[in-house]
């Protein structure tokens, strides 16, 4: 007897053989048991699991000789059953979908239906690959299929159910196939091995399974080919060696290069394999498949099925070293790597690369796992003491691991943060000792008095304010008695040597004032009418104005009507004018047209007329730049305004204008201090 391959030698021949289509089976016995015929079957899914097989056992069903009626379970010994198990049946028509496309074959398919079946009861046509069929080709068996003899019967089998027309699936019974899993597939290779008297390792035949992805058929094909050159026993490592991939061995050893950080190993390993024969292409898909089973066994997965091969055979060193995000990241590098390595420009050279990824794989953090860390920080600074100063440490504590000092007090309410435990407000905690004391009262606010030395300064003890307002701060206190500079170190000057507290500030008047004088109620009342605030204004202002008039160290100040002289600007024509009122009128054009430009101007010193040309200064050499650079601008606004050629010339001239004294708060005078800053511009 010719070879036959073990697919077709194992070729279902009852419903009950039928391998994971139970649904199928089942509802098809039904309906023949109930004689509920359909005119018109469409079986749909993958390649390899039953559809041609089950349309060849409704066939048998449904001509079966050994019943006066159609037979569910068919006897296969009649003459009906065994020409359609041969395909010799001249009522039973297997048509290739894909080379009989065109509608001159459904045509003729139309012409046969009219007669009668010769032997059978049933004319039987079997297209397979129906999606292959011309949509003139489906439209013409429409009328066919959606009314036909009552002695014809379709059954399509198609791969691809999206490509057939829905005028076509609404005439037909639909039934849906699926893949076969891998412990059934398995079975039945068992099955085939004892037919053919192999033997078969496990491993051997649940890779088998694997590799055929749920197809029956592509697993009898892969398990001939091992047969060919397996010797009568079947393992998995004749499969690794003559398929050339990827033993579980091999895979653990490469990756357990990788874990260990090993980059010249990896890369050796690497080559190695490619030098033995082994393509790029299979070790990506080896290690994808390898890093799969260790996500599944890192969740907690060990289904042998699942896994391919016994969860003891992977290496726990691997497990150990990386996460289960980790491993997920690597998975996800050799997924991308299989689709982006058809386009690369060397294959191996994206294969190394994405190896030596895998090396550094140990110091990969996810963004989950950031977050984690951010959130757990968040919560450890949030349980710091929030009623004193950040600049300062709590009082409390004693200092563990450094030289040892003593402290004693108490604050009412105050908490020692484990970071800051050991910190003294007696002992600097660089080797100096001291001591301190001091008691709170009910409030909680407590004035300590210091005693003590430290390399770093003098200590400094807070206790917040009873309302919850500004804290008071013992070490401003030991600054004002020893009258010692806190910044000795480093940082800017405190407020007390600034020029703002050492030099008198006159306000510059631009029509009102937005601060009130020190003598004004804080609230008016009944009897404070507008006319007394009026009057209070002007009284200051008066003394403000005597006060800039009379300088205390001989300099030459200047006031708000700088800009009235008594010079003119006289035109060829006779037209004159003073340089105020060219001062006035510019800047009120300007103020229209561009107004930074005329705010700019109303900075400037006195303005002079000298040989036809206006001259005049300020103090910034910023202002004076931007004036310069529209100067071209003035100079045609001064030509209209007075009515002939002028020049405009702006100097820069420092100013040396005294500044009124005024007192900082004590709020602003700590957070100079705490903050090593000083207080540089602006009005109190």
């Amino acid at each position: 007897m010719a070879y036959e391959v073990t697919a077709t030698r194992r070729r279902p021949q009852r419903f009950e053989d039928l391998a994971g289509q139970e649904f199928v089976a089942e509802t098809l016995k039904n309906s023949i048991k109930s004689s509920q015929i359909a005119h018109a079957y469409l079986f749909a899914g993958p390649r390899g699991c039953g559809k041609t097989s089950t349309a060849r056992i409704l066939a048998k069903a449904l001509n079966c000789q050994a019943t006066s009626g159609p037979n569910p379970e068919p006897c296969g010994q009649c003459d009906s059953c065994r020409a359609i198990t041969a395909s010799s049946s001249l009522d039973v028509f297997e048509i290739d979908g894909a080379s009989n496309t065109s509608v001159n074959d459904v045509r003729q398919i139309k012409d046969e239906v009219m007669y009668p079946a010769a032997s059978a009861r049933y004319k039987i046509y079997i297209i397979d690959e129906v999606h292959m069929l011309s949509t003139s080709a489906f439209n013409a068996l429409l009328k066919t299929i959606e009314e036909p003899p009552a002695h014809v019967i379709f059954i399509f089998a198609t791969t691809e159910l999206q490509k057939v027309p829905a005028t076509i699936k609404s005439r037909c019974q639909q039934y849906n196939f699926r893949l076969v899993s891998i412990e059934k597939i398995k079975e039945m290779l068992e099955d085939a091995c004892v037919e053919l008297n192999i033997q078969a390792d496990s491993e051997s035949l649940y890779w088998i399974a694997k590799e055929s992805g749920g197809s029956v058929r592509d697993s009898y094909t892969l398990f001939d080919q091992v047969v060919a050159f397996s010797d009568g026993h079947i393992t998995y490592q004749k499969i690794r060696d003559k398929l050339g991939i990827l033993g579980i061995e091999k895979l653990n050893e490469i990756f357990e290069k990788a874990a260990e950080n090993d980059s010249e190993g990896t890369i050796n390993t690497i080559d190695g394999f490619l030098q033995s024969g082994i393509s790029v292409e299979q070790i990506i898909s080896n290690s994808a498949e390898y890093l799969r089973s260790l996500l599944l066994i890192k969740n907690g997965v060990k289904k042998e099925s699942l896994l391919g091969k016994s969860p003891e055979r992977f290496s726990q060193k691997v497990l150990e070293t990386w996460s289960s995000v980790q491993i997920e990241r690597a998975l996800s590098v050799f997924l991308q790597l299989y689709r982006d390595v058809r386009y690369s420009l060397s294959p191996r050279y994206e294969l190394e690369l994405a190896f030596s990824k895998m090396c550094w794989l140990s110091e990969y953090v996810s963004p989950s796992e950031v977050k984690v860390a951010i959130d757990k920080a968040a919560a450890l600074l949030s349980t710091a003491p929030q009623n004193a100063g950040s600049a300062f440490l709590p009082s409390s504590g004693t200092n563990n691991g450094l030289n040892a000092g003593s402290s004693a007090g108490t604050f009412s309410g105050q908490n020692t943060h484990p970071l800051t435990s050991g910190m003294s407000s007696g002992t600097s905690g660089f080797g100096n000792t001291g001591s301190s004391s001091g008691s709170s009262g009910n409030s909680g606010a407590a004035s300590p008095s210091t005693a003590g030395s430290s390399s770093y300064g003098s200590t400094a003890d807070s206790t917040p304010s009873s309302n919850g307002g500004m804290p008071h701060f013992a070490f401003f206190d030991k600054i004002k008695e020893d009258n010692q500079n806190p910044f000795h170190n480093g940082g800017a000057l405190p407020p007390e040597n600034t020029a703002a507290a050492t030099s008198s500030f006159v306000p510059e008047y631009d029509g009102e004032y937005s601060y009130a004088p020190d003598n004004y109620p804080d609230s008016p009342d009944e009897e404070t009418t507008e006319e007394m605030y009026e009057e209070r204004i002007n009284e200051q202002l008066k003394e403000e104005s005597a006060e800039a008039e009379t300088p205390s160290n001989g300099e030459t100040l200047y006031s708000e009507d700088i800009h009235e002289t008594n010079e003119v600007f006289t035109a060829p024509t006779g037209f004159s004018i003073s340089a105020g009122k060219i001062y006035g009128t510019l800047v009120a054009e300007l103020s229209v047209q561009n107004p930074m430009l005329a705010s700019a101007l109303m900075k400037t010193k006195k303005w002079h007329i000298n040989a036809g040309a206006v001259q005049t200064s300020i103090a910034t050499e910023y202002q004076k730049n931007y004036i310069e650079q529209n100067s071209d601008e003035i100079r045609q606004m001064l030509s209209v305004i007075c009515k002939a050629p002028v020049d405009f010339k702006i100097l820069f001239e420092e100013d040396n204008i005294v500044k009124k004294q005024e007192e900082l708060p004590v709020q602003v005078k700590i957070l100079c201090a705490a903050f090593k800053g000083s207080v540089t511009g602006g009005k109190l």
